[in-house]
């Protein structure tokens, strides 16, 4: 049992390492029916992404696939860390699960593109909060909010989604979510404001980001079982920004409003 634990740990600990400096590609939730000690899946893809929040263009590169369970309380899947500490069911079937959270926060080098030319950089950074999750059936609502504790400048989000997960075959399985994140001012100061100092360095005109929702996306998952082990899987994923994170010189005007991510790849299931 010690043993166990520790590998589940040493685990844990090592794609908490790799997600620190890799994109995040799809995540999983908690199996509905869980399995005791460690379980889950690891894998690899290729994909897309906008070259910061609010660019216009895309790079690709390799993504991991990393969720990872212990048992029906702990898990991580993509860059977020959590424990299920409430569990409840209600006499309608709604079982409703709580607990704290920790995340990774992309950063942004100004090398990324030439838009960001004279902007700094803003670093990777560590979230701390929790979340609230309500699921019946392939229904899944959620809610979590998240405060950055690195870096105080970055602020605070609550972040919201609903999602629904359908098997169409024997072997593929769908899910389609909505989700939607407010941001507090200093974080949308931080990606989407634009100071003096930044302003005289970049010849981008000033601009004040306040708090509000930041964006709205929808959200497609598909995985294909190919035997026990091993699956395919693939997503694609859209984000509207929104308010003045649209609004930003470095996305109205140097970038787009319209944000896809997409990738494929395979995946070992144990």
């Amino acid at each position: 049992m010690r043993s166990t634990l520790m590998t589940s740990i040493a685990t844990l600990g090592m794609a908490l390492l790799m997600l620190a400096s890799t994109p995040a590609a799809a995540e999983e939730d908690m199996p509905v029916t869980p399995s005791a000690g460690l379980h889950g899946s690891v894998g690899i893809g290729v994909g897309t992404r906008p070259e910061y929040e609010g660019a216009k263009d895309q790079k690709t590169r390799l993504m991991p696939n990393i969720n990872l369970f212990y048992g029906d309380t702990f898990f991580l899947t993509g860059m977020k860390a959590g424990a299920n500490l409430l569990k409840y069911q209600t006499a309608q079937e709604v079982s409703i699960s709580a607990g704290p959270l920790l995340a990774l926060r992309r950063g942004r080098d100004q090398g990324d593109d030439a838009a960001l030319n004279g902007l700094g950089n803003i670093d990777r950074a560590l979230d701390a909060g929790g979340f609230v999750r309500f699921r019946k059936q392939g229904w899944q609502a959620s809610i979590d909010v998240r405060q950055n504790l690195t870096d105080t400048d970055q602020g605070a989000t609550v972040n919201f989604s609903a999602d629904h997960g359908m098997r169409v075959s024997e072997k593929l399985r769908l899910r389609t979510s909505l989700d939607t994140t407010w941001a507090s001012s200093d974080y949308m100061k931080t990606f989407f404001g634009i100071d003096a100092l930044q302003s005289a360095q970049s010849g981008i005109a000033q601009f004040e980001a306040g708090s509000g929702f930041k964006h709205v996306g929808v959200n497609l998952m598909a995985d294909y079982s190919i035997n026990r082990e091993w699956a395919g899987f693939a997503t694609l994923r859209y984000r509207r920004l929104l308010g003045d994170a649209a609004d930003s010189p470095i996305v109205a005007n140097l970038g787009a409003r319209d944000q896809v991510t997409a990738n494929i790849g395979i995946k070992y299931r144990f």
